[in-house]
């Protein structure tokens, strides 16, 4: 009998061992042979190596670039206390600044400088948390007695700031470096839209006495914690800044900017601004004035026109022309606008007629205050029966009534009596300008003579507004995000740094704007601004007139912008840490 002591399996694949002898023992042959099939085999290896780079690649941002706009004015104050006043330094206010929160591209707010927040119960009390990695651009930490100065800065009349009104109904602690708690006196929905606003770096402002802030070299030389730092500006000859450059802030909290510089250039129209673009010597516009849009789009830039909630409006002074204080001349100036033709003239059809002191998309808009057309008729009954006559061979309408015959005294002379003449002022810019021509002219037709007074852009807020310099203004206002008539109506905002420009005083318009503040009811709140619009409507404290559109040319290198719907035209720089010029390739 045999044992099987052990099977040994053929290999069917050669051994480590055998491979290494193949190189000895094959032919000539054998050996080309091997050689293209592994020439093959590295081939389709690094074809199919290609092959996924390629499909798998894609063009990301990266750091770097310029993009340089052109702006219609000049900064002055590029101070969160003081910017919202002119539309240049708002727009650079927004890069060089942060605040707690920030709306992004689509309007909603998020956390910048806060890292979370809470509400109590009652909805009187929030706190905030400040980023651990929140710094200004002089490398200092931003910490709560950083916010608490900026509040306390912006509620202190002392340092006039035009948005003191939104301030003043919350008291603000810093319990440690990185809580601010806030206390209202009482529930307000639009609370948290005031904490975008730009944060102060309190070491470097305290020292500074109120009535010399606006004198202070850190106006134009800011130092902020935004996305983009003081880098240099440019002046001429007569000492007008014409260039300022913001460049990237890299240890910007959170994620810090793409672009690695802004530039904006500073010209005296828009008209010249339109010429610079034409000229290549800037890529975009801050603002194109409606007749220029056309041209300005054959420049290499995408026109865009996003939403903003303003609008524009002639505002009574009572106060400094006697004759205002009369409804009835009010009514007739009401009557006698044409706000069709303005948008169709002098906007040349870019904007919408309104007529309403609550925008049309806001709560509480009012159908029932149809925008109408011009009634010459019905201004002039109003005029006639509250006793400013037009009198035969007179064009223009007296400011009353001649006193007529008595027994001791002849009857007055009509040539004795003034006319019903009234000054309007409004701003230098073309749209403004046409618009005022065109209201001379419509109120000439009821015999109110108008003279034009235009002022700078840089001074209409110091020379016009705060000192209530005016009869007649020609203005636009910014509801903001969340639209709150509050500011420009309530009669607590009549004062010299308020934004009631009609100086409007009404105890029951007072009381509904307080209760629609206090509600975080939309539904309760929508009602009561209804009510107030109405009031508002009775009272003509001004003619609302239009609501323009908005246009931005935004040269066509840069990616990443998103500008659909914006608060203000300085919101277009909302989502700027997106924006883009460089990329670079990377697999997915």
């Amino acid at each position: 009998m045999r044992q099987v002591l052990a099977v040994s399996k053929p290999r069917r694949f050669p051994s480590l061992r055998q491979w290494s002898q193949w190189g000895r023992l094959a032919s000539g042959p054998e050996k080309r042979l091997m050689a293209g099939l592994l020439g093959t085999a590295v081939l389709c290896v690094a074809a199919l190596g290609a092959r996924y780079v390629f499909t798998h690649r894609v063009e990301t941002p990266a750091v770097g670039g310029e993009y340089v706009e052109a702006l219609v004015g000049e900064p002055q104050f590029i101070n969160p206390l003081y910017a919202p006043a002119n539309d240049v330094d708002a727009d650079i206010a927004r890069l060089v600044y942060a605040g707690l929160l920030r709306r992004d591209a689509s309007g909603a707010l998020q956390p910048d400088m806060a890292e979370r927040w809470t509400l109590s119960q009652d909805g009187k009390v929030y706190t905030f948390t400040l980023r651990a990695d929140a710094t200004f651009h002089n490398g200092q930490p931003l910490q709560a007695r950083d916010v608490v100065f900026t509040m306390d800065a912006l509620r202190n009349p002392l340092y006039r700031s035009p948005l003191s009104g939104a301030y003043q109904a919350a008291d603000v602690t810093a319990p440690d470096d990185r809580t601010v708690v806030f206390t209202l006196k009482q529930p307000s929905a639009g609370f948290l839209s005031t904490l975008t606003v730009g944060i102060l770096p309190a070491d470097l402002w305290t020292d500074v006495a109120p009535r010399n802030v606006p004198l202070a070299t850190y106006n134009l030389k800011p130092i902020g914690s935004g996305p983009f730092q003081f880098e240099t500006l440019t002046k001429d000859k007569n000492g007008s800044i014409r260039s300022y450059t913001v460049s990237r802030f890299a240890d910007h909290a959170g994620t810090a900017a793409y672009l690695e510089r802004v530039t904006f250039k500073f010209y005296g129209s828009p008209d010249d601004a339109a010429k610079a673009l034409a000229a290549r010597t800037v890529e975009g516009v801050g603002y194109v004035q409606s007749d220029l849009e056309e041209d300005v789009g054959k420049h290499g830039v995408t026109l865009l026109r996003p939403s903003i909630p303003n609008e524009t409006a002639l505002f009574f002074n009572q106060d400094r022309q006697p004759l205002f204080k009369s409804k009835a001349v009010r009514q007739a100036v009401a009557l006698a606008v044409d706000r069709a033709a303005l948008v169709a003239k002098a906007l040349d059809g870019h904007g919408t007629p309104v007529a309403g002191a609550v925008l049309p998309e806001a709560l509480g808009s009012q159908p029932v205050l149809p925008v109408t057309a011009a009634d010459i008729t019905g201004a002039n009954k109003l005029l006639e029966d509250a006793g400013f006559p037009k009198m035969d061979g007179l064009v223009y309408r007296l400011s009353r009534k001649p006193a007529a015959a008595t027994k001791t005294k002849p009857a007055e002379d009509p040539a004795s009596v003034p006319p019903l003449s009234v000054t309007l002022t409004t701003v230098q810019r073309p749209e403004f300008a046409r618009v005022a021509e065109l209201i001379v002219t419509q109120l000439a037709a009821v015999g109110i003579q108008v003279q034009v007074e235009a002022v700078a852009q840089a001074d209409l807020y110091r020379q016009v507004i705060e000192p209530r310099d005016y009869e007649f203004l020609l203005a636009s206002v910014l509801y903001g995000a969340e639209p709150d008539p509050y500011p420009f109506w309530h009669s607590s905002q009549a004062t010299a740094t308020g934004l009631n420009l009609a100086g409007y005083a009404n105890r029951k318009a007072d009381a509904l704007l307080e209760e629609a503040r206090a509600s975080l009811d939309p539904v309760q709140r929508a009602a009561t601004y209804a009510e107030f619009q109405k009031l508002v409507a009775e009272d003509v404290p001004a003619v609302i007139l239009y609501r323009p559109t908005y246009a931005y040319a935004l040269a066509d290198k840069i990616r990443g912008a998103d500008i659909t719907r914006i608060a203000t035209p300085a919101d277009r720089f909302n989502g700027i840490k997106d924006w883009y010029v460089k990329t670079r390739k990377t697999l997915k």
